[in-house]
């Protein structure tokens, strides 16, 4: 067995000695310690070789020298941190640039003229990309243009684009439907339909005061219309017409609606010569003067209302004269004229009169009530003077 050694024990042996005072010199001063602490520790080492001793080392820098430069790499670091990162954009390096050739670049390599003539000059990709860009275009463009051709003839050649229903809403009008049904708008291509010079003809119409159309694809439009109304029956020796407030000659009536309907005026102007409305005949579609259609409206909403003459017939003479202050050329114009029940009749001028038809119906109301106050026979009234009437008694 061997024998176990004993180790002899470590001893630390520490010298502790007194501090110079503040502003001696000597060993306060840190170097003047640290040669003092070596030496010792040597005589101590070659006194004791073989023992094992614990060393305490001071350090050679101060820690609280130690402890402010880190702070301060610390403060350096935070300040680099906050300042604004600068981008440098990297250029490859070039011979131009460095003087140098680049370790990147591969050496040029020298060869002789008969080595090229052997070798095919290779075609650069870009122009081979540029010619299969171009011809892939024109292949496009001719693609779409065939396709164009195909699709236009198919639109305006096939059955499916054709009209074969029209439909007129707006009127129950059965003649006007089919009027309108008969203008030739079935068969055509809906495409080829021209829309505004259809509206022209159906406007055209006198019944029609206004149309629209609209298409309903592929093979269907639709015509919506609004109907004249007639607002006074015009009777001459041709016949009788419905007109509406504008002056349009609506349609000839049968001479049972005209004698049902009370706002008839009858046109007595050259009945005898066979013509209508201020020596013209009347049509369906013709325009008389607004004015007079509508001075004749309120004579006949003011007479029953203001001067109590409710049974009546109002007539109208275009060849008498309506202001005997003007005889010239121009000065020929109609009168509307009352035939009253009672025997008398009234001439009421025209819209042209500087007195207002509700001053002459007034007149012709105080008048009526001075004769029926004083027992006249009125046989004429005329109100056509302003505010001078006249009338004449029954002998």
């Amino acid at each position: 067995m061997t024998e176990k050694r004993r180790i002899p024990e470590q001893i630390a042996s520490h010298t502790y000695k007194r501090q110079a005072p503040v502003g001696t010199v000597g060993m306060a001063h840190p170097i003047a310690r640290r040669e003092a602490n070596k030496e010792d520790i040597q005589k101590e080492q070659r006194a004791t070789p073989r023992a094992a001793q614990r060393v305490v080392t001071i350090p050679e820098a101060d820690p609280a020298v130690a402890w402010n430069t880190f702070a301060q790499r610390q403060e350096q670091r935070r300040r680099a941190r906050a300042q604004p990162q600068k981008y440098v954009t990297r250029v490859q390096r070039s011979q131009a640039r460095t003087g140098a050739r680049s370790g990147r670049r591969s050496r040029l390599v020298r060869r002789s003229l008969a080595s090229y003539q052997s070798v095919p000059i290779p075609v650069r990709s870009g122009r081979r990309r540029a010619r299969r860009g171009f011809f892939w275009k024109l292949l496009s463009l001719l693609m779409g243009a065939v396709v164009l051709v195909l699709a236009t003839s198919f639109a305006f050649t096939s059955n499916a684009f054709r009209i074969e229903q029209v439909n007129v809403v707006g009127t129950h009008n059965d003649a006007l439907i089919r009027e309108i049904q008969a203008m030739g708008m079935q068969g055509q291509n809906i495409f080829l339909l021209n829309v505004e010079a259809l509206t022209e003809r159906i406007n055209a119409i006198p019944r029609v005061a206004s149309a629209s159309l609209s298409k309903q694809w592929p093979n269907q439009i639709t015509i919506t219309i609004t109907e004249r109304v007639p607002a006074l029956l015009w009777q001459t020796a041709n016949g009788t017409y419905s007109v509406d407030d504008q002056g349009v000659v609506i349609a000839p009536v049968s001479p049972g609606a005209a004698s049902n309907n009370v706002m008839t005026v009858v046109d007595m102007s050259g009945q005898d010569k066979e013509k209508g409305n201020m020596g013209e005949r009347l049509y369906a579609g013709m325009h008389l003067n607004s004015a007079d259609i509508a001075f004749a409206i309120a004579a006949f909403k003011l007479l029953p209302r203001m001067a109590g003459v409710s049974a009546f017939k109002l007539g109208y003479d275009g060849t008498i004269y309506a202001n005997t202050t003007n005889n010239g050329a121009g000065a020929l114009q109609g009168s509307y004229i009352v035939e009253s029940q009672d025997g008398w009749t009234a001439y009421l001028g025209g819209p042209n009169d500087a007195n207002p038809l509700e001053n002459r119906v007034i007149e012709l109301q105080q008048i009526l009530a001075l004769a029926h106050k004083q027992q006249l026979d009125l046989a004429t009234i005329d109100l056509r003077y302003g505010l001078h009437p006249v009338y004449t008694l029954k002998s």
